[in-house]
C-alpha cells in the first residue's frame, strides 16, 4: 500500500518507521559502551583494541554517509533503506559469533554502513512526503537520537545482565524488521530516478578526497593502536603523506568533501575546532566512564550504564534550551558558559577513582548540561559562516568533523586504560574542556565565507 506525495494517508506509522530507523545509529554507538571491557576479555586483546571497536563504526559512518545519501537521491531512497535494514539484521546475527576481534570490527563497519544507508534516506523521504512539517519533525528526530544515546548504555547494561553482550546486537533484529514492515506499508513512492546514475554519482561524490581521508584516518589509527607494543611506527608516516595528498587534492576540487579554503575563515575554523574538541570529550565520557568505573570501582556493566543516564539524560532534557539559544544571534557568551560547565564537570571527574558517587553524578550532569547548550549552537555557528547555497555541504562536513572527534576519543579511552603509557584520561579531558571555554572568546559573532 503506497502513497504519493501530499496523499500520505497514514503519516503516523510512516513517521514511526523513520524514528525507529534513525535511532539505530546512535543506539548502536552507545549500547556498546558498557561492553568494552567484556569484549576485550572475550577476544583476548589489549586495551588499545578499544580504538578499533569504537573507531571502526565511526570510520565506516564517515566514509559511507556522504556517498549513500547521494546514492539514494539517484537510485531511490526506499531501496537504500531496505538494503541498510538487511545489513543491520545480518550484522546483528553474525557479529556476536565473530572468531576474532578483526572480524568483529569488520562487522561493526558493515553495521555502520547499514545505518548510514538508512539515516539520510529516511530523512529524504520525510522531506519528500511532508515538506511543510519537515523542520518540526527534524527536531523530533534530534530528540529521539539524544534519547537513544541517553538510554543506550543503560539498555546495554541491562541486556548484558539478562543475557550477554551478544544481546546488544540482537536488539537490532526486531527494530529493523518493524521499521522495514512500516516502510513497506506506509512510506511514499518517489518518482523514478535518472538512468545515468553512476555518471551522476561520480560527479557528485568526491571519491579522491573520501579515499585519502579514509586512508589518513586508518593509518593514524594503526599507528595509535601500535603504541601499546611500540609497533607500526611507519604507519604515522603513511598517514602524514596521505594527509598532505588530501590537502593538495581538496584544494583543487570544485566540490571537495573537505573544503580547505573554508578553514581560513575565523568563525568557521573556531566552530570546527570547538566541534572536534567537544566531541572528543563527549564520547570519551560515553565510552571512558563505563571502562573506568568497571575497572577502578568494580561495578557491573548494568550499573555503569545506569550511571551514564546522569550525563545523557540531562543532555537530552536540556537540549530544548540549547535549541532556543540557537535561535538568537548570540554565540560567544553561551558557548563560553557551556565550556565553563564542561570544565566544572571534568574537574569533578578528575578524581573518579575515589570520588563519592553523588559527586560523580554531579560531574556527569554538568557535562551533559554543557553539551545540551553547545551541540546545536556549534552546528548553527558553523552553518552561519557559509553561504546559504553551501548549507548541505556544510552539514555533511559538520558530521565528518564530529566523527573525527569521536575517533580521537577512542584513542584517548584506549590509552587511558594502559598503565604503561601513564595517560591520565580525565586530566587530558579537563585541559580540552578548558580550551572550549577559552576559544569562544576570540570567535567572531558574525561573518560569512566570501569565496
Amino acid at each position: 500500500m503506497h502513497h504519493t506525495r501530499n496523499t500520505l494517508a497514514h503519516p503516523r506509522p510512516f513517521l514511526m518507521a523513520v524514528l525507529i530507523a534513525v535511532i539505530l545509529n546512535p543506539l548502536n554507538s552507545s549500547t556498546i559502551s558498557v561492553a568494552l571491557g567484556t569484549l576485550l576479555h572475550h577476544f583476548h586483546n589489549g586495551a588499545a583494541s578499544v580504538t578499533w571497536i569504537i573507531s571502526g563504526y565511526y570510520l565506516g559512518s564517515a566514509i559511507a554517509q556522504p556517498v549513500l545519501g547521494r546514492l539514494g537521491d539517484l537510485w531511490g531512497h526506499r531501496p537504500l533503506i531496505y538494503t541498510g535494514l538487511v545489513l543491520i539484521i545480518v550484522t546483528a546475527v553474525f557479529a556476536p559469533f565473530s572468531p576474532t576481534l578483526s572480524i568483529f570490527v569488520l562487522w561493526r563497519i558493515i553495521q555502520a554502513v547499514g545505518t548510514s544507508m538508512v539515516y539520510p534516506n529516511a530523512i529524504a523521504l520525510v522531506r519528500y512526503a511532508m515538506p511543510d512539517t519537515v523542520g518540526r519533525f527534524l527536531g523530533w528526530i534530534g530528540m529521539a537520537a539524544g534519547i537513544a544515546i541517553a538510554v543506550g548504555p543503560a539498555i546495554g547494561g541491562i541486556l548484558m545482565a539478562l543475557a550477554s553482550w551478544h544481546a546488544i546486537f540482537w536488539i537490532n533484529v526486531p527494530l529493523a524488521i518493524l521499521a522495514g514492515i512500516l516502510f513497506a506499508m506506509y512510506s511514499p513512492t518517489p518518482p523514478p530516478r535518472s538512468r545515468r546514475r553512476w555518471q551522476q554519482l561520480n560527479s557528485l561524490v568526491d571519491w579522491p578526497g573520501l579515499g585519502l581521508f579514509a586512508g589518513t584516518i586508518s593509518f593514524a589509527l594503526i599507528w595509535a593502536v601500535g603504541l601499546e607494543n611500540r609497533s607500526n611506527g611507519m604507519a604515522i608516516i603513511y598517514a602524514a603523506v596521505l594527509f598532505a595528498g588530501l590537502l593538495v587534492v581538496e584544494a583543487k576540487r570544485s566540490q571537495p568533501i573537505i573544503p580547505i579554503k573554508w578553514f581560513v575563515h575565523p568563525k568557521f575554523l573556531i566552530s570546527s575546532v570547538l566541534t572536534t574538541l567537544s566531541n572528543i570529550v563527549m564520547y570519551s565520557i560515553l565510552y571512558g566512564v563505563p571502562v573506568s568505573v568497571q575497572n577502578m570501582r568494580h561495578v557491573s556493566p548494568k550499573i555503569s550504564g545506569i550511571l551514564l543516564l546522569a550525563f545523557a539524560g540531562v543532555m537530552t532534557l536540556a537540549s530544548p534550551w540549547g535549541g532556543r539559544l540557537a535561535q538568537t544571534k548570540a554565540r560567544r557568551k553561551p558557548l563560553i558558559i557551556a565550556g565553563v560547565f564542561l570544565s566544572g564537570g571534568m574537574a569533578l571527574l578528575l578524581n573518579i577513582r575515589t570520588l563519592p558517587w553523588p559527586l560523580i553524578v554531579g560531574g556527569l550532569m554538568l557535562t551533559g548540561l554543557s553539551f545540551a547548550l553547545s551541540n546545536v549552537l556549534l552546528q548553527q555557528s558553523l552553518l552561519e559562516s557559509v553561504p546559504p547555497a553551501e548549507t548541505g555541504r556544510a552539514s555533511g562536513l559538520f558530521m565528518l568533523i564530529r566523527y573525527l572527534g569521536t575517533i580521537i576519543s577512542s584513542v584517548l579511552v584506549a590509552f587511558g586504560s594502559l598503565s604503561t603509557l601513564h595517560l591520565p584520561l580525565f586530566f587530558i579531558l579537563f585541559v580540552i574542556s578548558l580550551s572550549t571555554a577559552i576559544l569562544p572568546v576570540v570567535m567572531p559573532e558574525t561573518g560569512i565565507i566570501s569565496f
